[in-house]
C-alpha cells in the first residue's frame, strides 16, 4: 500500500549513468509513495546533488528552482561537440600549443563572465522552439534559430592549474549562478574567449536548491537501508519567505485553511508592516499555504501554493 503521508525533501547525491526519472523511480520504491518528482534535470553523465520532493513538497519544485546552483567542472580546450560536453560529436578541433595559455590568461577571461551573462541555449536540450524540445531539432537534423537568455554568475573562480595534453588545455572552475545556466556553453564561450574550440569535459553539481553535496545522501545507501529516508519537512525549506503563525486567530485560519482570498491591508496592519508581496501562514509548525498579491487586485492576498494534504498528517487539533 502506497504512503501517501511523506512530505518533505530528500537531497540525493545522483550518480553517473543515471537519468533524474530513473532517480525518482528508485525512492518511489525505496519510500512507497508515488508522489515524488526532483527540482532540477541532471543529465546521464553528470552527477552530484538532485534534491526529491515527495508528497506535498513537490509543491515547492517552482519555488525550489529559483535558488542558486553550484558546480565545479573542467573545461577542455582544443575540441568542441555538437553537444558541448564529451559525450557529443566532434565538430572542431585545434591543437593548443603547450605554454599557448597560462593559468593567468584563464583568470583574466573568466573574471569577464562574472554577473549578467548573455548564453545562448544548446542545441541539445529540452528547451522549446514551437512546441517542440530543442535535442528534437538536433535529432531531426533541422536547423532552428536558438534562444538566447541573460543569466547571472554570481561566483566564478579557477580552482586547478593549465593541464597540457595531447594538444589540448584544460582547466577546473568552479561556478556558483542562477537558474538556467548552462555550463557546458560556459566552457564553449570560456574558450571561444580564449580563442580556441572547448567543451566541458566534467561536470559535478555541489550545490542546489539551498543544499550542499556535504548534506546529500547515496542513493544507493538510501537502497539499501544503510543510511533511513527522512525527508528534510516542508517548513524547514521556506526560511526566506516571510512567515506567520495564525493558530490563535479562527476567522483568518478559517479563510486561509479553505483556501479563500484575503485582504492586504488587514495582513499588513497585524504585522506591523507598510509592504509584503509572498507570506507563509502557519499554523504553530505546519505551513498552511503560501500566498502572494493578487497580479489583478494588489489590495488583495491569494493563495500561491496550498499544503492541504499536511493537515490529514499532523491532524486538526
Amino acid at each position: 500500500m502506497a504512503n501517501n503521508n511523506i512530505h518533505g525533501v530528500i537531497p540525493v547525491d545522483k550518480p553517473a549513468g543515471m537519468t533524474s526519472h530513473d532517480v525518482i523511480y528508485k525512492m518511489r520504491r525505496v519510500l512507497g509513495t508515488k508522489k515524488v518528482g526532483h527540482t532540477g534535470t541532471l543529465d546521464p553523465s553528470v552527477t552530484g546533488v538532485l534534491p526529491i520532493v515527495i508528497g506535498d513538497a513537490t509543491k515547492l519544485t517552482e519555488i525550489l528552482q529559483l535558488r542558486d546552483k553550484r558546480y565545479v567542472a573542467t573545461v577542455t580546450l582544443g575540441k568542441t561537440t555538437d553537444t558541448e560536453d564529451a559525450t557529443g560529436e566532434t565538430m572542431e578541433t585545434a591543437e593548443v600549443a603547450a605554454g599557448s595559455i597560462t593559468k593567468e590568461d584563464v583568470e583574466r577571461v573568466i573574471e569577464t563572465f562574472k554577473g549578467d551573462y548573455h548564453q545562448m541555449v544548446p542545441l541539445y536540450s529540452s528547451v522549446r522552439v514551437n512546441g517542440r524540445k530543442l535535442y528534437w531539432y538536433a535529432h531531426e537534423g533541422i536547423e532552428v534559430d536558438r534562444p538566447s537568455r541573460t543569466v547571472q554568475i554570481k561566483s566564478l573562480e579557477m580552482t586547478s592549474d593549465v593541464r597540457n595534453e595531447d594538444g589540448t588545455i584544460s582547466f577546473d572552475i568552479d561556478v556558483i549562478c542562477s537558474k538556467g545556466t548552462y555550463i557546458r556553453t560556459l566552457a564553449v564561450d570560456i574558450g571561444a574567449a580564449l580563442g580556441y574550440p572547448a567543451h566541458m569535459s566534467y561536470l559535478r553539481r555541489t550545490g542546489s536548491c539551498g543544499f550542499s553535496i556535504e548534506e546529500s545522501i547515496s542513493l544507493d545507501d538510501l537502497r539499501d537501508g544503510t543510511v533511513k529516508a527522512e525527508p528534510i519537512p516542508i517548513i524547514d525549506m521556506l526560511d526566506d519567505i516571510l512567515r506567520t503563525d495564525i493558530q490563535n486567530n479562527e476567522d483568518l485560519l478559517f479563510r486561509i485553511t479553505h483556501g479563500q482570498k484575503v485582504v492586504k491591508s488587514d495582513i499588513l496592519t497585524m504585522l506591523g508592516l507598510t509592504e509584503l508581496d509572498t507570506i507563509l501562514f502557519t499554523r504553530g509548525e505546519m505551513p498552511l499555504g503560501i500566498y502572494k498579491t493578487h497580479p489583478e487586485k494588489p489590495d488583495q492576498l491569494k493563495p500561491f501554493k496550498m499544503f492541504n494534504n499536511l493537515w490529514g498528517t499532523y491532524g486538526n487539533n
